[in-house]
């Protein structure tokens, strides 16, 4: 089977690697340009589909794909995940009237096209509230909380240009996430439910958690929701702000997604695998933990530790140049006695803030 992933960052890396063992030929292409709007130009859409027609199947690593061109596309071969839900993804507004129309509990919002929209946004809102491009955000970029009339100007000085929504501030005790996949003969396998920390906007830690039955529950019925309605093929991940006992629906990725990383190491089966196997007509397998406490650390602008670790530590470099705020690499810790789960991350945190354990051991 020939298999096309558009986007050729980690992302598409890892999906490769999940599925080395079978007999697939898989290509990764560079991402498609794209204008500020998201949309590609006539000849752009072609070359594409004329590129991808040859293969069995195409998907994704990313948002940032013109919904044209992949239509086109799919008009020669199979795309997945969904279209529909790309396009839904893409736009921070239609996301947030989905969640509506599908009666998914989210924060208030209204969209935001002038000056005048943004003194409504203040009355109906109230402060604090966040005022967010609709599309093109991510990792914390595209948005400005206004927490007073004195912020409402470089607000608009900073977002202005952009189509914008504004939603009112959750100040919620956590963040999580749920990240299920589907497959062609309808089957769902969910991953249990994880905490996510962000810092300067950005997916930091990810903790595997074990013991949240009741937001778990919610959370998977709303995931389910989801794919129904988009009857959606492959791996989808949805966040979430937790405030008490309540779930509020923040954001969707149709693909696979930074807070399921750790499944590479941490489950029987990663996000990775059960996408290929969601894409290529293969039945998708039942998620198992491989212990009691799992975390993931995002290494930002961070070096990739190269030396021997403990046992319970899985170290995976992205390859890439060190830069300042980019995704170097990740870290997954794996272990059934917190003792030595809590050293673990302790090691690598001492190791990542010295610089150190950069020598081939």
């Amino acid at each position: 089977m020939k298999i096309a992933i558009v986007g050729n960052g980690q992302l598409a890396q890892m999906l490769i690697e999940s599925v080395k063992d079978l007999a697939f030929k898989i290509d990764a292409y560079p991402l498609p340009e794209i204008n500020q709007n998201g949309h590609s130009n006539a000849h752009e859409i072609v070359m594409w589909q004329n590129k991808l027609k040859s293969y069995d199947v195409v998907t994704y690593e990313i948002e940032n794909i013109s919904v044209e061109l992949l239509k086109a596309v799919a008009q020669e071969t199979q795309v997945y995940p969904a279209i529909g839900a790309l396009k839904v993804a893409q736009d921070r507004l239609a996301e947030k009237k989905l969640f509506t129309e599908l009666e998914i509990e989210t924060n208030n919002f209204i969209e935001v096209n002038s000056k005048e929209d943004l003194l409504l946004a203040k009355d109906l809102l109230g402060f604090p509230f966040v005022l967010k491009k609709r599309r093109f955000g991510y990792d914390g970029k595209g948005q400005f909380v206004i927490k007073a009339a004195a912020d409402l100007q470089q607000a608009w000085d900073a977002l202005g240009q952009y189509d914008l929504i504004a939603e009112s501030f959750v100040n919620f005790d956590f963040e999580v996430s749920q990240v299920a996949s589907c497959d062609q003969f309808s089957n769902i396998v969910f991953y249990p439910l994880v905490r996510n920390e962000h810092r300067e906007g950005i997916l930091r830690e990810t903790h595997v958690l074990t013991d949240a039955s009741e937001l778990s529950m919610v959370a998977q019925e709303v995931v389910k929701r989801f794919i129904r309605h988009f009857n959606y093929v492959g791996t989808f991940a949805m966040e979430f702000f937790v405030k008490g006992n309540t779930l509020y629906a923040n954001e969707i990725a149709p693909r696979v997604h930074n807070s399921g990383h750790w499944s590479i190491d941490g489950a029987n089966i990663s996000q990775f695998r059960n996408h290929m196997l969601a894409i290529t007509k293969e039945e998708i397998v039942q998620v198992k933990v491989n212990a009691r406490h799992i975390m993931m650390i995002n290494l930002i602008g961070e070096n990739v530790p190269k030396c021997q670790l403990p046992e319970n530590v899985y170290v995976k470099s992205y390859g890439k140049e060190l830069r300042a705020g980019r995704k170097m690499g990740h870290i997954n810790i794996v272990d059934n006695e917190l003792e030595t789960f809590i050293e673990s991350v302790n090691i690598i945190y001492k190791n990542v803030a010295a610089k150190s354990c950069l020598e081939e051991f």
